[in-house]
């Protein structure tokens, strides 16, 4: 019952995402972008909840150290874009491609040293992460927030499938 709400949960994040990502392709002003990654935020730290959850489900020790990583991962880039939604400082955008990064190692380490539930959608995942996060560390400045936006969205996307497919799983993530 509480996995099913859970798998809910990582559902409606990647209606959610969808849903930002079209908002993105459709903003034209500068008002519409920012409350749009506003909602991305939110969207993150529900990410980061259901990430955190599944280290708590998780029964080996080394899995839930990574997913632990990833949820804090995610914790740290809502925080980032909260504190600056405009990426507007080079530290800070460092700041957030570090985090991706982190977040993208985690899962891409979960999916290559386990055979884990959903593994094909944790490449996924921790590859568009790792895209992300290069992409804003090296071509950063954007001419404008919303490449670095719809990119983030993209990763939301990718960590939500991700996690609708390994939700009520966690006891699986074995050897």
């Amino acid at each position: 019952m509480r996995s099913s709400l859970w798998r809910e949960i990582s559902v409606l994040e990647i209606g959610v995402a969808l849903c930002l990502l079209m908002l993105f392709l459709l903003s034209r002003t500068f008002l519409e972008t920012i409350a749009a990654i506003y909602m991305l935020v939110a969207a993150m730290l529900f990410a980061a909840l259901v990430q955190a959850r599944m280290a708590a489900a998780c029964p080996d020790g080394f899995d839930r150290r990574l997913w632990l990583a990833s949820a804090i991962a995610c914790l740290v880039e809502a925080i980032i874009l909260f504190v600056d939604p405009l990426l507007g400082g080079y530290p800070t955008a460092m700041a957030m491609a570090c985090a991706l990064a982190a977040g993208a190692a985690a899962r891409l380490t979960l999916a290559l040293v386990r055979n884990h539930a959903g593994r094909a959608w944790l490449y996924i995942s921790g590859t568009v992460s790792m895209m992300v996060a290069l992409a804003i560390g090296f071509a950063w400045p954007f001419a404008s927030i919303l490449p670095a936006a719809q990119s983030l969205t993209l990763d939301l996307l990718a960590a939500a499938t991700m996690l609708a497919s390994v939700t009520g799983k966690a006891r699986a993530c074995s050897k």
